[in-house]
Order: structure tokens, then C-alpha cells, then sequence
């Protein structure tokens, strides 16, 4: 029995350890053989992604506490954060497209198309810049038209001072650029990739963290929003991209 103990233990530390060391899909499969739920994975929850979720029970927005609503769904307000400069999000973006606009069954004239407009996106290099695109919405109509009215109102002058991308050493660098989208529902911020002539973040940092205020919808408040990305996650090839 002693054996047999030993030989289940064995195996089981060895199945940790080979888990362990088995790389994440996007060190180990090329991009062009991403599955779509590989590339919802990166855009949403990955090093380079990251969704943050504000809660609250909707029978305290009410204001009441009514029993027959005790089970309903929280209200939810939410953001998606991407660091588009990052080129695993952009492949993310471009595997994606191909899956959806089904790019194996298109005749090879769309196929010469696609791949030109996709090239010009992964192509794209940003030595002097970080861009952050951030979506935004919530479960409640009201307070998806609110959180939008925020947003699309801000300018790059109104942001500068209150959004900030987080460094090395407690460096906090303002935005270059703010810019909602047409539609509402997103928006893109520009950030400085070098402080003083150094990269923002090197490998012997922890963290690269985004910093904003989500606005005062439906009478909650301001509440700071801090989204962490881990350093050593976002290594490949001994580099840190971002």
C-alpha cells in the first residue's frame, strides 16, 4: 500500500510540475492558430489585459430593501483594459478578425486584403509611446448612458491630471493624449514610454499599474480605479512588452 502511496504521490508532483512549466498559448502556438477563446483569454484577462468590475446590490440603489428583488443581479459597472502597444493584443486583435470574417473560406484577393490591412497593424512600432485602450460599460442602461456621457465629455486637458500610468520607482506619468471613441463605449489614452530618459518599467520591476477615477454614477461617488499588470508576465523573449 506503501508503494502504491508513493507511486500516486510521484505522479501527482509530477503532473504539478509539468503543468508548471508548460508556457501560456501565446508563447507556445504561433498566432494564426489562436482559437477564439485563446484570443477573448488575451484581450480580456492576460498580462496585457485586465477587466475591472465596480458592484453593488441594486436594492441599495433603489434605496429600498424590497424582498422580492433580494435576488437579483448585482448592478455592474465595468472596464477592459488593453495595452494596445503591446503586440500580443494586437495579434489578439488581427486572429480574432480572421476567425470572425472566416479567413480560410475567403477567395485569395480578400485574403491579400486582409493581410495587408492586418500587417499595417502588427507592423506598428512604438519606441517613444504606451497606448492604453479602455472599454466601458455596465448591465444597467441608465448607467451605461451615464458612465458614457463621462467620457465622451473629457478631453486630454481634463484627464491629465487625474489619469496617470504608474513606473518604476513611483514614477506617475500623465496621459499625451486623451481620445473617446466615436460610439462612445472606449476610449484611448497616450502615455510617455520613458521618464528621464529610462524606460517606464524594467524587468527588475513588479509592476506597470494604470490609474483613473470612475466617475460619480447614479449618486455612488468617485472611486478610484487601479489596474496592476505583473512585469515578469509580461516577458517574451527576455523582453518586457508592453
Amino acid at each position: 500500500m506503501r508503494s502504491r502511496s508513493a507511486l500516486f504521490f510521484f505522479l501527482l508532483v509530477s503532473l504539478v510540475v509539468a503543468v508548471a512549466a508548460a508556457g501560456e498559448f501565446w508563447q507556445e502556438k504561433e498566432y494564426r492558430r489562436w482559437s477564439e477563446r485563446d484570443c477573448r483569454k488575451l484581450l480580456e484577462n492576460s498580462p496585457w489585459a485586465k477587466r475591472y468590475i465596480l458592484s453593488r446590490a441594486l436594492v441599495e440603489l433603489l434605496g429600498r430593501v424590497d424582498p422580492e428583488r433580494a435576488g437579483e443581479p448585482r448592478a455592474e459597472m465595468q472596464y477592459v483594459v488593453q495595452l494596445r502597444s503591446a503586440l500580443p493584443i494586437r495579434q489578439a486583435l488581427v486572429r480574432l478578425a480572421q476567425l470572425n470574417q472566416k479567413y480560410d473560406q475567403m477567395p485569395p484577393e480578400q485574403q491579400q486584403a486582409f493581410d495587408q490591412q492586418a500587417e499595417s497593424l502588427l507592423a506598428a512600432r512604438f519606441p517613444e509611446t504606451v497606448v492604453v485602450d479602455v472599454t466601458y460599460g455596465s448591465n444597467l442602461p441608465v448607467y451605461a448612458r451615464e458612465m458614457a456621457f463621462h467620457w465622451q465629455s473629457q478631453t486630454t486637458e481634463t484627464v491629465q491630471n487625474r489619469v496617470f500610468l504608474l513606473g518604476s520607482g513611483g514614477v506617475r506619468l500623465s496621459p499625451l493624449s486623451y481620445a473617446p471613441s466615436e460610439g462612445g463605449g472606449a476610449f484611448r489614452l497616450v502615455f510617455p514610454r520613458q521618464y528621464e530618459g529610462q524606460p517606464l518599467v524594467s524587468q527588475q520591476d513588479k509592476k506597470l499599474q494604470l490609474e483613473f477615477p470612475h466617475p460619480n454614477i447614479g449618486g455612488q461617488g468617485e472611486a478610484r480605479v487601479l489596474i496592476e499588470f505583473e512585469v515578469k508576465k509580461m516577458l517574451l523573449n527576455g523582453e518586457v512588452i508592453y
